[in-house]
């Protein structure tokens, strides 16, 4: 039974994928049937109807992955630095952990842990390359982010906070205020066609116009009422969003502050900061090899431009 659930969660059928070149024989003389390594694997995504999403599946082979480092008391183990964290700037997957051991010369071992592609690690490369990154590395990237970003909001702050409202937000101080001014002449023109409205009604009832011109006047009021209300209900979620976003940055600022001085990045700060995390592949620009990293942090998402 448990082999047979084991085999449902690792088979991506189920996310519409056909993976073909999994086995073969052991030589043209001898046909005994192995299994081919991953990387020979072909992948052909999107052959027929998905029975659940990508997300769905991510989530999915990252539990199986914890799964297999459960200690021998049967405890879950302690999420790595960026479990959860991780995306790939590419296939947009999530980016799974990996215990590694290097044996050295000297007799030294050394263990480490690196972050690889999810797709490409279920799929190969014909689902994504690998935006392997390790966490040494990434860890002192994301403490140097940290402690600038810091650094620039101890320098100036008045500086920062305006550069992020800018960021996040299209309208200007004055088109703000002229929104406010839009906002307020749309309620009283709203009120007043409400009222004429009623006063149409009582004059239907005493005779003072006609069924004919009732019918019309009150159409075009409440024409008007619509498009105003409409109007209306548009420029409050602005200055909501707007507002929002103000909230936002002086969360984050208050947050981005107490790290300061950061000696030591643990996954407690990891969660209080970012949000998530863009890898990029390891390219090649002039002969210098080169890792496109994206902060995405809570409340403000990537500072950069």
């Amino acid at each position: 039974m448990y082999a047979t659930v084991k085999n449902v969660l690792n088979n991506e059928a189920y996310l519409g994928n056909l993976i073909q070149n999994q086995t073969g024989s052991l030589s043209y003389k001898d046909k005994t049937t192995i299994r081919k390594p991953e990387t020979d694997w072909i992948c052909h995504e999107n052959a027929f109807d998905a029975i659940i999403s990508p997300e769905v599946w991510d989530a999915v082979q990252e539990i199986n992955r914890l799964a297999k480092f459960r200690s021998i008391n049967n405890a879950a183990p302690q999420p790595h630095l960026f479990t959860g964290k991780l995306i790939c700037a590419d296939c947009k997957g999530q980016l799974l952990a990996n215990r590694e051991t290097q044996h050295r010369k000297n007799g030294d071992v050394r263990k480490y842990v690196s972050y690889f592609c999810g797709r490409y690690a279920n799929s190969g490369r014909s689902a994504c390359s690998r935006h392997g990154i390790s966490e040494i590395k990434l860890k002192k990237l994301v403490m140097a982010e940290i402690k600038a970003r810091a650094e620039a909001l101890e320098f100036d702050e008045t500086a920062v906070l305006d550069m992020l409202k800018k960021k996040m937000s299209a309208d200007d101080t004055q088109r703000q205020e002229d929104t406010r001014q839009e906002v307020g002449r749309l309620h009283r023109r709203i009120q007043e066609l409400e009222h004429m409205t009623a006063k149409l009604y009582e004059d239907k009832v005493s005779g003072t116009i006609s069924e004919a011109s009732f019918t019309v006047l009150i159409q075009k009021n409440e024409q008007e009422r619509l498009q105003k209300a409409e109007r209306l209900d548009t420029l409050l979620s602005k200055i909501r969003k707007s507002e929002q976003n103000a909230a936002n940055i002086q969360n984050w600022a208050a947050v981005i502050r107490k790290h300061l001085h950061l000696q030591e990045l643990d996954r407690e700060t990891v969660d209080e900061l970012i949000d998530h995390i863009e890898v990029g592949e390891h390219t090649d620009v002039n002969g210098q090899r080169s890792q496109n990293i994206r902060v995405f942090y809570r409340f403000i998402g990537s500072i950069e431009t």
